[in-house]
């Protein structure tokens, strides 16, 4: 379900919930820091009270008395909140306060006798549905006839304070709250203003459809992530338009190519059925109808190898000695140079066990080809040499060099697409131009680059540069 929301919700939700975290510790700590220094505070209110009391209890009569005349007594007296009791240490009540009612001094005596605290201790109790803050105390004075002890209570309404520790929380938690919500509401219009590009953009994506799913979306991009994301995409669209020119050239192409022989079986069988004749005639015709299937065969054969290397898997994990293969693909086409007079050299490096990516197989297309042209284009007397060289560092090269027909400029720019064929090579009926797209795919596959110079009637050379094989 996560991973369906909205990326604006998914935001908004998160932030939500660490705010949410953060605003519950920070409520939480600053009530319990605020009801804490709001009870301290009355805390050293009840001992400066409980002083007040004590500097107003004096002897007479060999008894402890309360002095009730004065400003400080009277007001005491009259404090509803504040009750002190003096009572002996058989617990004779001797002296107690006058300003809460006499039903609150009873519930107070009765709650604070229920309650077990140690000398000038505070604690809270409840009376009823109030909360008090007591201190319990030793009182000694001298006397003619000895030291008089007695036992003081003081206790001072805590309610309102709590109540204003309460009504401080209420009103901690409603700002939290609203803090809360207004930066959700904000960070989700935000990031929803933030990527609105972004969903208008998939929108557009979702209603393009063949054969106008490459037709151009355009958006001004509002933050750096949309400018690579159109940049991307630009990139991919220009990519795609590209495959599809290749595939609309290719599909002409084969077209072309696969026209030619069929029209001519045809033609052929059409002539030799068209009355009865000789056994020399029947025999010529299919003579030629084999040399054309045999033109259709190799056609196939060429796209087929071409179709495999797009669905083989990754070949650069193969190994295999660069002079090795270099050696047998030149004995294997030495023959067809000596026939056509020409002279096939070969200079191989001097460490033997460079190796480079990809198996034999490969090279055996790569080299293959590559000599295939060069033999094929120069003429008699000719010469096409092969040559090994490293580099410093990592780097290998491969040269094959002719001094055959060559191409024109425009043309080596041409080569490696599928079907081109220069003007030498459009004489020759096995040429498809497929020999070289293949051989250059294979090393660009392999990790290779290739790249051709050539001048037109003084020859060609193809350049490989690899890097040594490292497992």
């Amino acid at each position: 379900m996560w991973r369906n929301l909205a990326l604006n919700i998914k935001i908004a939700l998160t932030l939500f919930v660490v705010q949410a975290c953060v605003l519950f510790v920070g409520y939480v700590w600053l009530s319990h820091w605020v009801q804490t220094t709001r009870l301290d505070e009355l805390r050293h209110h009840l001992d400066t009270q409980s002083d007040v009391i004590e500097s107003l209890i004096s002897v007479e009569n060999a008894q402890l008395v309360y002095q009730r005349q004065g400003e400080f007594a009277s007001e005491l007296d009259h404090d509803h909140d504040l009750f002190f009791d003096l009572s002996s240490i058989s617990g004779e009540m001797l002296q107690e306060s006058w300003g809460p009612t006499p039903s609150m001094r009873k519930a107070l005596r009765e709650a604070m006798s229920q309650v077990r605290a140690g000398d000038e201790e505070t604690f809270l109790f409840d009376v009823g549905h109030e909360k008090w803050i007591a201190q319990m105390g030793d009182l000694e004075r001298a006397s003619p006839e000895g030291p008089l002890k007695a036992r003081l209570l003081v206790a001072t309404n805590a309610q309102p304070v709590l109540n204003a520790v309460n009504a401080f929380k209420r009103v901690v938690a409603l700002a939290a709250i609203g803090i809360l919500l207004l930066t959700t509401l904000g960070s989700f219009i935000v990031v929803s203003l933030s990527t609105r590009n972004l969903r208008h953009f998939a929108r557009q994506l979702r209603t393009l459809k063949p054969p106008e799913f490459t037709r151009r979306v355009v958006f001004e991009a509002h933050s750096a992530e949309e400018k690579l994301l159109f940049d991307s995409y630009a990139q991919m669209e220009a990519a795609v338009q590209e495959v599809l020119e290749h595939q609309r050239l290719f599909i002409a192409n084969a077209s072309h190519e696969l026209k030619t022989p069929i029209a001519a079986v045809t033609s052929a069988l059409e002539v030799i059925l068209a009355r009865p004749r000789h056994a020399e005639d029947y025999a010529q015709t299919c003579r030629d109808v084999l040399a054309e299937m045999q033109v259709l065969k190799r056609l196939s054969l060429g796209l087929l190898d071409l179709a495999q290397l797009e669905g083989t898997a990754d070949i650069a994990g193969q190994a295999s000695g660069l002079n090795d293969n270099a050696l047998n693909a030149v004995e294997r086409w030495r023959k067809a140079a000596e026939l056509k007079g020409l002279s096939l050299s070969l200079h191989l490096l001097e460490d033997y066990q460079a190796q480079v990516a990809g198996g034999p197989e490969q090279w055996e297309v790569v080299f293959g080809n590559l000599l295939d042209n060069a033999i094929k284009y120069t003429p008699a007397g000719g010469a096409v040499d092969v040559t090994l060289d490293e580099q410093p560092g990592s780097g290998l090269i491969i040269r094959i060099t002719d001094n055959g027909a060559g191409m024109s400029t425009q043309e080596v720019r041409q080569l490696g697409q599928v079907f081109f064929r220069a003007d030498a090579a459009r004489s020759q009926s096995s040429s498809f131009g497929l020999g070289f797209a293949h051989c250059k795919r294979i090393v660009e596959r392999l990790g290779g680059h290739l790249t051709v110079q050539s001048t037109p009637q003084t020859g060609t050379r193809v350049t490989i540069a690899m890097m040594r094989y490292k497992p």
